[in-house]
């Protein structure tokens, strides 16, 4: 990934999956005043995408407590001037973090030296209604219900943009995964396979793009007990392995599983011939053990949850 915005529309959308735009206070005791502080925050235990970020925009990465049998967590922070900086380029290509991101400009463009003046009432109401606003849109707006998903399903689909791609791989870095379905129909001899991508999320935006550039399907799942409402945005088969090609270039964390859900799709065996001939039935077998291999190595992508020393 050379191109300098590609890799700001892949930050944006590791960040609208991922990402925390983060604001606050504290009272410094020494000066006897509140210091006011902003960040942008990504939490993974894949380091692979936190140094992306660290070697293209600064910011630094830090060890997070562990949990036991769990893979160690890693956390990168970027403050004050960098913060700011990335906050305004990946601004404009935002889908669902964009007000979270335009309220944190916003506060720190309210954030001068003042050397030792007093801070007018004016300027400190406006900061605290800033932070106001990125802690509402985070925990009050634009949460997936039934209905919206339902709208969403009747969307018109629009060609995707080249740098829609590079958004696509931010996204799928970060809230994604790569699957092969594997089932076996009654009353037929052998089982039968299906790649699909699948994001998961509980904010409404993301959907909206996604159905409306990339089409697929989504299904809502409603609230649980200690788990809000979330959909899950699904592409499949064919629509999936012509999408492969144009977003590996930009896959970071989940380009080995792209490759090789490209590998088992070529797996396929063509119609026609007789399949039943010894010949096929020699070809079926031996394909059959690279599917099973494929099947074997992206659940061994997926796992979650591991130690990873």
């Amino acid at each position: 990934m050379k191109n300098n915005i590609k890799k700001t529309i892949y930050a944006a959308g590791y960040l609208d999956g991922d990402g925390c735009f983060y604001s606050g206070q504290y009272f410094q005791k020494i000066n006897n005043v509140f210091v006011y502080e902003y960040s942008i925050q990504v939490v993974s235990v894949k380091i692979e995408s936190l140094l992306f970020f660290k070697e293209n925009f600064g910011g630094y990465i830090s060890e997070k407590p562990r949990r036991i049998n769990h893979k160690q967590p890693y956390c990168w922070t970027i403050k004050n001037k960098e913060c700011i900086a990335l906050a305004r380029k990946v601004e404009p290509f935002l889908k669902d973090k964009k007000m979270q991101c335009k309220f944190q400009i916003k506060l720190a463009d309210t954030i001068v030296p003042n050397h030792g003046v007093k801070i007018a009432p004016n300027i400190i109401q406006q900061r605290e209604y800033f932070m106001e606003q990125i802690r509402e849109d985070k925990h009050l707006y634009y949460f997936v219900t039934k209905e919206k998903v339902d709208q969403l399903k009747n969307i018109e689909t629009i060609k995707p943009e080249p740098l829609d791609y590079p958004y696509l791989a931010g996204l799928i870095d970060s809230e994604g995964c790569f699957r092969i379905k594997k089932w076996k129909p009654k009353n037929k001899p052998n089982y039968v396979y299906a790649i699909s991508l699948e994001i998961g999320n509980r904010r409404f935006p993301i959907f909206e793009f996604l159905l409306e550039r990339f089409g697929g399907n989504i299904v809502f799942s409603g609230p649980k007990p200690r788990k809000n409402a979330f959909a899950i945005w699904s592409i499949s088969a064919f629509a999936l392995f012509q999408l492969l090609p144009k977003i590996l270039p930009y896959l970071i964390i989940k380009q080995e599983a792209a490759e090789k859900i490209i590998e088992f799709y070529n797996t396929n065996l063509s119609n026609g011939g007789d399949r039943h001939s010894d010949k096929f039935k020699k070809l079926y077998a031996e394909n059959l053990i690279v599917r099973e291999r494929i099947v074997q190595e992206i659940h061994n992508l997926n796992l979650k949850g591991l130690k990873f020393d």
